[in-house]
């Protein structure tokens, strides 16, 4: 199963081909997708952002070792580990409730039971 990496700070110029053939120095890289802020690009500096999955797990995790705080292009890149947006929203919810239940609610149930349920998709 492939691992989604987000990479921040992109020059404006950068190709998905260039940003493959530098990820695809630590491995196998299933797709990558550029994209810019709209703000971003009214302003003098362009920060776009692009999404790589990578087909190995490990090889993900390598890049983002070896990727995150790197120069490229005389921009700083950010690379971390992209999460789907229920793990976000999960985590948020748990943070804000140390963990713990509100009286018995938790609107997280419907995300856990939907990851459940498509688990190996």
């Amino acid at each position: 199963m492939a691992t989604t990496i987000f990479v921040e700070n992109l020059p404006s110029d950068i190709t998905e081909d260039r940003l493959k053939d530098v990820f695809a120095q630590i491995g196998e890289v299933e797709s990558v997708k550029i994209k810019s802020e709209l703000l971003t690009l009214l302003s003098s500096h362009p920060q776009g952002y692009g999404i790589v999955e990578m087909a190995l797990e490990v090889d993900a995790y390598r890049a983002i070792h070896c990727f995150e705080g790197a120069t490229f292009k005389d921009r700083k890149i950010h690379v971390k580990e992209a999460y789907p947006l229920f793990e976000k929203a999960k985590n948020m919810f748990e943070h804000m409730t140390d963990g713990y239940q509100l009286s018995g609610f938790n609107p997280m149930a419907s995300f856990e039971r939907w990851k459940d349920q498509h688990k190996g998709h």
